[in-house]
Order: C-alpha cells, then structure tokens, then sequence
C-alpha cells in the first residue's frame, strides 16, 4: 500500500470516526435528557462514554493485534489532547465567541479527583514497564465503581418516550458500526504510515492516532461549549480521561499485558500527571483565557517533547 493510499485511508478512518461519534452523541444526550439526567452526569457518562468509544475501539484492535505501543500511546496521548486542545479550545470559544467564562461547578470539582487518581494509579502501575492483567482488573472495575457513584449521585426523574427511543437506538447503532469501521481504518493505515515513515508505533499512536480519536471529544465540547451547556463541555473531558484509563486500558490489559517503553515512563506519563495535575486546579477557579493558554502550552510542549526529544 502506497503512503497517498494510506493516508486517505487515514483520513477516511477519522471522518467514519468522527461522524459516528456524532450520531452516537447527539442522540444519546437526546435520550438523556429525555430521562431527565443532569447535563454534568450526561457529560461524564453518555457523551464522555461516546467520544471515548473511537479510542476504546482502536487501541482494542490495536492490542489484539498486537501493536500494543500503538494501543498505549493512543490512550496517553488522547488524556494528554484532551485537556491541552479540547478543553483549551472550549475555554476559548466560551471566552471569545460567548463572551464569558467557565465558572467552577461542584460535580466537576468532585470527579476531577478521579481524573487525577486515574493517572496517578497508570503511573504507579507502569513502574515496572507492564501493564498486567490483573492491573486491568482494577481498573475496569474502578470504572464501574465511578459509574454507580454517579448514579447514587443523580436524583434525576424518569421520563419515557418510546417512540423517540425507538428513533434514537437506530442511529446510536449506525454511530457504532460508522466508528468501529473507522477505528480499523485507522489503525491499519496509521500502521502502514509509520513503517513507511520509519515512524515508531509509539509515536503514531500518542500523535496522529490519539488526535485523531480525540476529535469527537472535539467537536463534542466545542458543541456544548457553543450552546453554553458548560457542565457538558468540562465534564465531557472529564468523563472521557477516566475513561481511558479505567475502561480503555483496563480492557486492554485484559487481552493482552501491555508494555511500557521507558522513555513514555520517564517522560511522557510524568507530562500527563503535571497537565492533569494543572486542570485538576484550574476547574476549581473560572476559567478564563489565560486558563486556556496554560492548558494549550502543555498541548505545545507535549509536541515539542515527541519532536525534538
């Protein structure tokens, strides 16, 4: 396969990607609030479930077959996107375009502690180069553990809307097939580029890939953030990082024990805790534009170190 064919596959993989999320988005936030849950919950549930599907989805086929660098880097590099361009990019659109700003809110407070514990519990975990099994275990059940949290959290009424589900389930399973079929475009054209480039798995898969899958977090905070749903557009980010590492990761240590390279110990996971550590602060002021360029020069600097490093 020729390096034009694979990157417009790529590009292909990330459009089916994109666009699946969006359906699977817009039509589980539907259905939420059709149920009556709050916009902080259906951030840090639905929407933040949906957008992180596309990484689950890749860094899944990644790991079964066996391009586990790929898998870890994509889900690193995702967190890393995550705060240092999606959340930056709300903060600026609510800055710029809305005219205001983010203020603090108490559950985003509350489950930014789980953000930091779940990186904070990766690094610990990582420090003998692997990523077990049973490490996986934990994990996924942590997440679990967080989602009855939250649903011991949330006093929110039932409503029912049959025909309206019935509409909805449609779409949430083309979103589905749409990102499933875009993950495996992605991951086998992202392969071919990196062997052509001369590119590690590792690289591809904290830049190119975890970008990639970190645009339907994207488009969905900037959506939210351009519909002033604030507790939509942080706790989507929110949501989405302890889903990587709870679910994504947990099920991938699951199949297979995931290896981490040294250099990602010693220098790019210590740079997820301190733009983690830096968001975990900033939520509890209103975020404002400088709030915005501290997370975006963390992004930078996160480039700069894969670069030139």
């Amino acid at each position: 396969m020729s390096f034009t064919i694979a990157f417009i596959l790529l590009i292909i993989g990330f459009i089916l990607l994109t666009k699946g999320a969006d359906y699977f988005i817009e039509n589980s936030q539907a259905f939420a609030e059709d149920k009556g849950i709050s916009p902080h919950v259906v951030g840090v549930t639905i929407v933040a479930f949906g957008t992180s599907l596309p990484e689950l989805l890749v860094s899944g086929i990644s790991s079964a077959q066996g391009y586990n660098d790929l898998a870890l880097g994509n889900i690193v590099g995702s967190n890393i996107s995550n705060i240092g361009l999606v959340l930056a990019s709300s903060i600026f659109v609510f800055y710029y375009v809305l005219g205001g700003e983010i203020e603090p809110n108490t559950d985003s407070n509350k489950d930014s502690y789980v953000m930091l514990a779940a990186v904070f519990l990766l690094i610990v975990f990582a420090q003998d180069n692997l990523i077990s099994f049973s490490e996986g275990c934990v994990f996924f059940i942590l997440y679990f553990m967080y989602l009855f949290s939250l649903y011991l959290r949330s006093k929110n009424k039932r409503n029912e809307d049959l025909i309206e589900e019935r509409a909805s389930y449609i779409f949430l399973i083309a979103g589905l097939i749409s990102m499933l079929a875009g993950a495996q475009l992605t991951v086998d054209s992202a392969i071919k580029i990196a062997s052509q480039l001369g590119v590690s798995e590792m690289v591809i898969g904290l830049t190119v890939v975890a970008v990639g899958t970190s645009l339907p977090e994207l488009a969905g905070t900037i959506s939210a953030a351009r519909m002033g749903h604030k507790e939509i557009a942080v706790g989507n980010v929110i949501g989405s990082n302890i889903a990587n590492i709870f679910l994504v990761m947990g099920v991938l240590a699951m199949i297979n024990d995931v290896a981490v390279d040294q250099w990602v110990l010693e220098i790019t996971l210590p740079l997820l805790m301190i733009i983690t550590v830096a968001a975990f602060s900033l939520i509890r002021v209103p975020f404002n534009r400088i709030s915005g360029l501290i997370l975006f020069a963390f992004f930078i600097l996160f480039i700069y170190e894969l670069t030139f490093v």
